[in-house]
């Protein structure tokens, strides 16, 4: 048995279950469980902390009320737990996820030419076109409705082109045929369809049909749920089923990849991902509903079929559907940063026949943030033959070798000192919080304990309450004398590693099981069954999905498992490795201990770079040394090797774990490269030509990896995104710099034939809704205090200037009476234009990325041409090679006009 959702009918104290079996559905009912635990020396129950506990269970949710305030002010356990998650837990955990019936859709909309678009709130124009792909029947279905001056049996004979094509006579038809085609439908799916076609089709439905008609989007007669939602800084309105749910693929799309895309109009990603766009068309879609119906049923299926494919492809539905029955959650619950997680390690609890506590009270923005990740600071410009060594895994890996969990804290170093250090760089030096921990890798008190420090004095909290007083070398004889089985992380949170805690064997067991997983999938591969390699790569998937998702979820303080000492411990413990890592690896090839020695050129969060060669460069280049690039993989694959040695001893002297927890922390060769260019921290190059033993130069130099540059952020167009990795890799090859910089003049070139609102910088324009209202919250304050009626000084809002560049496009496009035009809203990717002076006084102007027809108001616009070069080229430009010592005067427009005209 597989379930497809769950509804908690609360006035019948019981859960309603939908089911998808053998492609049938089934309705399953059971009552609610309603328990909580107590702590009772007599009890027969255990908790995580090892206290003995009694229970009390019912299934009335009155009664269970009235239990519990009988316990109010005692700790309780598992009364605030999920009542469905329980149930599926109780019912349904190791069960394979079912095969779902998806529904993919797209709605069209009719066009008012004096109200313009109509909202999903007040949905005032008909749907004129709903293609659906139900996969199930795999068939690709499509209902629409003439336009209003096309004879019906005209618009009939059109609609007849297209197979499964249906001309409605009226939008009721067409909503009740929508309906009933999506009766045997598990899922919804639709494109930004949380915050457009979904409250569009609802709010429509309920307009058009009744408020009756509305159930029918749920199952058990349920109507929908409203619910609001912030995206971009703006509320907007959409609606839950019950027992059919509702996936956004959009969110889909953003939550299961990692990269930034300039546009995510479906059309922009279904060309990244399977080549294909949607049907193009002249003017707008009202004109071409109007003036080309057959195409207009044509483009609205390719939106459809579009999806499904992308569907096809990436399989993030079926994700969805297996994370969440592996987690024993919804469907819907996987569209979240913490839940899921949290229910993992409930189960991995109740399976090993613990109980957990309830979730404790804790002030909004009461908790601050974790220490980050070290980051080294670069040895700026280019190096040859570089090679990187990562930690697999460094925080779960972390969590697991100190074997931490809310559980197995003994005791906290009481952060006295560093709270003193940390908070006068912040508050006297005026530095951030990063900068403030910069070159710390762990607590002054935990550096005082390591150098068993007989004159700095600390306090030591421990769990049972009591604390106590002792110097750095006391402290250090207890935890690593006394044979307790204590541990303390850099943080200086002690804990036990006698018994192992929940949550690292949590960690454990997902990371055997992907090694299963990842097996199954090989001989899949081997075997060449396509089902079966998609069987089995979508399961270790979610295993890595739950490993990469742990930490940050146990870090967010609406999680129930966090703790604070727990996350720092994690970072500061990881940094100490992370500098063990950079120090071993220098000693190795100059004989110093030196986390930034002379073979080190970077550091960041997990990793090391590094080089041999600036201590073997004229040894090499006598001879002396063979040097080649099989030669060099052999080299720091060794060096990789000993690096590795090193963890397990390290690990013992710095912490006290036990050796085989030491040698959780394992690292490996990730990449060598002929060449590498480093800027700053967070961004630099290296040309790639051996990764993890594959080779990355058949047929080309190698791979191209850029961190942090230009050429990978989304606020550079597509075009000089490209022209800067062109350069990177002449730079990264020897190019002489003559040709680069010649090259750099004929972009130039090309870039200044181009139309002015081809120059802009793509931006995403968050909050819009709020700096609007703050500006007319402004006009009303300064026209109160024009007429007397105020008093003071009025502050004039600050704005980013890309939200001004947004609103200056919303103001013109109302000027001009412009309707057809797409306004720019919140969340929105824009291209922001500089513009020369101008009546309006607008230093720049923005337009939707979406926007497929500029209008002709706007191409008439003076646009700053120059200014556009010297943002768009000349400062990229600088920032990639501004550590080369290279004259960049010579590749700007006006020298090289002076040159020509020098040169006549």
């Amino acid at each position: 048995m597989s379930y497809v959702d769950a509804y908690l009918n609360r006035d019948k104290d019981q859960i309603n279950i939908v089911e998808r079996i053998d492609g049938e559905r089934v309705y399953k009912t059971f009552p609610t469980t309603y328990r909580f635990y107590y702590e009772d020396k007599d009890g027969d129950y255990t908790s995580i902390y090892g206290r003995t506990l009694s229970k009390f269970e019912t299934n009335n949710n009155k009664s269970f009320q009235k239990e519990k305030k009988l316990y109010e002010g005692q700790r309780l356990y598992e009364a605030d737990l999920n009542p469905v998650f329980r149930c599926l837990e109780e019912n349904y955990i190791k069960q394979e996820a079912p095969d779902l019936h998806i529904a993919l859709f797209d709605i069209e909309v009719d066009f008012d030419k004096d109200r313009g678009f109509a909202k999903p709130d007040d949905p005032h124009q008909r749907i004129t076109a709903i293609t659906l792909h139900l996969n199930w029947l795999d068939s690709l279905i499509t209902l629409c409705l003439a336009p209003k001056d096309m004879p019906f049996e005209m618009a009939d004979s059109i609609a007849k082109k297209f197979d499964n094509t249906v001309l409605c006579e009226t939008e009721a038809q067409l909503l009740n045929t929508f309906l009933h085609l999506i009766e045997d439908a598990d899922i919804l799916s639709g494109w930004n369809s949380e915050g457009f076609d979904i409250p569009y089709i609802v709010n429509r439905t309920e307009m058009v049909l009744s408020k009756d008609d509305v159930r029918r989007f749920s199952l058990w007669d349920l109507y929908p749920r409203e619910r609001t939602f912030t995206k971009f800084g703006n509320e907007q309105q959409t609606f839950d089923f019950f027992g059919r749910v509702h996936l956004d693929y959009l969110e889909l799309y953003r939550k299961y990849t990692y990269h930034e895309m300039h546009s995510y109009r479906l059309d922009a990603i279904g060309e990244y991902e399977i080549g294909e766009k949607k049907i193009p068309y002249e003017g707008t879609l009202d004109q071409l509903y109007n003036e080309d119906f057959e195409k207009f049923i044509a483009y609205n299926r390719q939106d459809v079929a579009l999806l499904s494919k992308l569907d096809n492809k990436l399989k993030f539905i079926d994700l969805a559907n297996v994370l969440a029955h592996a987690n024993t959650v919804l469907l819907q619950t996987t569209m979240g940063a913490v839940a899921v997680t949290e229910q993992a390690i409930v189960n991995e609890s109740h399976k090993r026949g613990f109980i957990i506590p309830n979730r404790p009270y804790r002030e909004p923005h009461s908790s601050g943030a974790a220490v980050g990740a070290y980051v080294a600071t670069p040895k700026k410009g280019l190096h040859d033959w570089i090679a990187s060594i990562d930690i697999n895994s460094l925080y779960p890996s972390v969590i697991r070798c100190l074997n931490m969990g809310p559980e197995t804290i003994i005791g906290q170093l009481r952060p006295t000192h560093t709270e003193k250090y940390i908070n006068d760089k912040i508050y006297k030096e005026k530095k951030s919080a990063a900068d403030a921990w910069e070159g710390m890798f762990g607590t002054i008190e935990y550096k005082a304990v390591m150098e068993q420090d007989r004159g700095v004095d600390i306090i030591v909290d421990f769990e049972d309450g009591t604390t106590e007083e002792m110097s750095g070398a006391e402290v250090y004889s207890i935890i690593f004398h006394q044979n307790q089985g204590w541990c303390l992380s850099a943080n200086g949170t002690i804990f036990n590693t006698t018994t192992k805690a929940v949550i690292p064997g949590l960690l454990e067991t997902w990371f055997a099981e992907r090694k299963v997983l990842q097996g199954k999938m090989r001989e899949a591969i081997a075997s060449g069954d396509k089902e079966q390699i998609e069987f089995w790569d979508k399961r270790q998937l979610v295993k890595k999905i739950n490993l990469n998702s742990l930490y940050g979820a146990i870090l967010n303080p609406g999680c129930r498992f966090f703790d604070m000492r727990i996350g720092q411990s994690v970072t500061l413990t990881g940094r100490t490795i992370t500098k063990h890592m950079a120090a071993i690896t220098n000693q190795i090839m100059t004989g110093e201990y030196d986390h930034v020695g002379k073979s080190i050129v970077y550091g960041d969060t997990d990793s090391v770079y590094f080089s041999a060669y600036p201590m073997v460069k004229e040894d090499v280049k006598n001879g002396v040394i063979p040097w080649t690039k099989d030669s060099v993989i052999e080299l720091y694959d060794s060096v990789a090797d000993e690096v590795n040695k090193s963890f397990p001893s390290f690990m013992m002297k710095a912490t006290n774990v036990p050796k085989e927890n030491g040698e959780i922390i394992k690292g490996g060769r990730e990449m060598v490269a002929s060449k590498g260019l480093f800027i700053t921290k967070k961004r630099y190059a290296a040309l790639i030509y051996d990764l993890e033993g594959n080779r990355q130069d058949v047929d080309k130099p190698g791979k191209l990896k850029a961190m942090g540059l230009d050429l990978k952020r989304s606020d550079t167009p597509d075009f000089v995104q490209n022209f800067l990795s062109d350069i990177l890799i002449q730079i990264l090859t020897g190019i002489d710099k003559k040709e680069i910089l010649t090259a750099i003049q004929d972009f130039k070139r090309k870039f200044a034939d181009r139309p002015g609102w081809e120059k802009g910088t793509p931006k995403r324009v968050n909050n819009l809704t709020k700096y609007v209202q703050d500006i007319e919250k402004y006009k009303r304050a300064t026209s109160r205090m024009a007429n007397g009626g105020a008093n003071g000084k009025i502050k004039k809002p600050v704005m980013p200037g890309h939200v001004r560049a947004s609103i200056n496009w919303n103001s013109m496009r109302s000027a001009y009476k412009d309707l057809y035009s797409l306004p720019i809203m919140d969340g929105q990717k824009v291209i922001v234009c500089k513009l020369k002076s101008n009546p309006m006084n607008f230093t720049s102007i923005a337009y939707p990325i979406d926007e497929l027809n500029i209008p002709r108001w706007f191409k008439e616009l003076p646009f700053d041409h120059e200014g556009m070069e010297q943002s768009i080229i000349d400062q990229k430009v600088s920032n990639l090679m501004s550590e080369l010592g290279w004259d960049l005067e010579s590749t700007k427009t006006s020298t090289v006009f002076e040159n020509l005209f020098e040169t006549v």
